[in-house]
Parts: C-alpha cells; structure tokens; sequence
C-alpha cells in the first residue's frame, strides 16, 4: 500500500511595504487636535511638530497648514542607514514642496528628497548652506496624494515617487552620491506658505 504523503504547513512571508526594522511609524489615526503629539508608535513628533501651530491632527491626518517658511517634522531615533516612505499631498504648488528628510540633525543639517510639482529632487543642507544633489521631471498635480520612497545606505542616496494607490515604480528615479552626514533623524519637510495645506496619512521609517 502506497503511503500517504506527508503534509507540510509552510508559513507565508509576512508581506512589508518597506526593508528592515521598523524605527518609526504613523498613521495620524487620533483626535484632532493642534500640533502633531505622539505618533501611532507612541514615539513623540520632533523638530518643529510639536511646537509650531501650523502642524494640526484633523479627520485622521496630519496637517500643515498658515505657514510662512520651511518646517520639519522627525520622529525616531538616530540612525545611520535608514528609508522613509510617506503618503502625503499639498493643495498648491505655489512656490512650496513636499519631502522627506534622512540624517536630519537639526533645521540647518539634513538630507532631503521632496516634490515641488514640477521635479524629483534630492537636496541637501550642511550647516545653513542648501545644494541640489540630483533631480528628475517629475509633474505633480495640486490636491493629489503622492507617495514618496527616500533611503540612505553609506554615502548612496535614492529617492523615487508616484501617485498614491497606483504602481511603484521598479527603479529609482534619483541616485547620488554624498558623505557630508553620517547620522541623524528620519522625517518629514516641507515649505509651506502661500496658504497652502499639507496633508500627511501615512508615513514609516525604517532602518537597512
């Protein structure tokens, strides 16, 4: 008589959206309230989050909103290599942008990719001093939530970004190289002014 074969339970891989151990994450699911307060992580918002009133929890998002310069909002510990990934959009592109900050260390020192409606770009800021390190075209419509994927792995930066709900793209759009800064905090940044509001409803940080 044949023998049964013998079955096996094979567990399936946790699907994740990004590599690594989580550092930190939101989903701005809370109470409306005025600045960001504590993420879904129960991590604390830093920078400018949790003392600027242009940054407001409402209908289960983060806001940014009546402001009249750039702002930054990190969350997390220091981390050497790390990759932010956010969903997020800005009711105008009206000399603003949209981004995400690695290595941030303060207002004046930070490695950041953001949208500006017209361009992809990768920047940093050493010690006051802004430098574009690399962009491409890349058209983004007002109103329109984008999602936005930034790492940082040695000296390596990539950043790459598409509609929200559709495709990622496979490759990365912007890659350069730089060494300026080692370390630092993981986050968002925008310029927000005009009367233009940013709207955030997600965002995670990982480390790689």
């Amino acid at each position: 008589m044949k023998p049964s074969p013998t079955s096996t339970v094979i567990s399936s891989p946790t699907v994740t959206t990004s590599p690594g151990t989580t550092l930190a994450r939101d989903t701005f699911q809370r109470t409306n309230q005025t600045y960001w307060g504590k993420a879904s992580d129960s991590q604390t918002w830093g920078g400018d989050a949790n003392s600027s009133n242009v940054f407001s929890i409402s209908g289960n998002t983060g806001k940014v909103s009546n402001g009249n310069t750039s702002y930054s909002a990190v969350l997390g510990p220091v981390v050497t290599n790390a990759e932010v990934l956010f969903s997020g959009s800005i009711s105008s592109f009206n000399n603003v942008n949209l981004g995400a900050v690695l290595r941030w260390k303060d207002g004046n020192n930070w490695y950041k990719a953001y949208i500006d409606g017209s361009n992809l770009i990768i920047q940093k800021k050493i010690n006051g001093s802004t430098n574009v390190l690399g962009q491409v075209a890349f058209t983004a419509t007002a109103g329109t939530s984008y999602t936005l994927r930034f790492s940082v792995s040695g000296s390596t930066l990539s950043a790459k970004v598409w509609q929200t709900g559709k495709t990622e793209p496979t490759n990365w759009m912007v890659k350069v190289t730089d060494s300026s800064l080692q370390s630092g905090y993981c986050g968002l940044r925008m310029l927000d002014q005009n009367a233009a509001v940013a709207t955030f409803t997600s965002f995670i940080c990982t480390s790689l």
